[in-house]
């Protein structure tokens, strides 16, 4: 682990250390900057922190399966029968 990686865990950030290297290496491969490098990072952060919280949510729910669209009951109410 890299002093990068570890202050990343530090900061709690800790996709951004898990994906430090194959993000590099993608952007050394595809030549991008480093703000663009960075944004990526960012973006991967933030989707992970997105992707738990709605996992979270979903466990506080106490639901037993996640639903779905295609499972919605669309004509449970009589107001909705046009």
């Amino acid at each position: 682990m890299t002093v990068l990686q570890q202050k990343l865990d530090q900061l709690n950030l800790m996709t951004m250390s898990q994906q430090l290297e194959p993000t590099l290496t993608e952007a050394t491969a595809r030549n991008l900057s480093v703000a663009q490098t960075l944004e990526a990072l960012v973006d991967r952060e933030l989707e992970a922190r997105s992707q738990r919280t709605v996992e979270r949510r979903f466990k506080l729910s106490r639901l037993h399966a996640k639903p779905s669209i295609d499972s919605f009951q669309f004509n449970h109410h009589k107001s909705r029968l046009n």
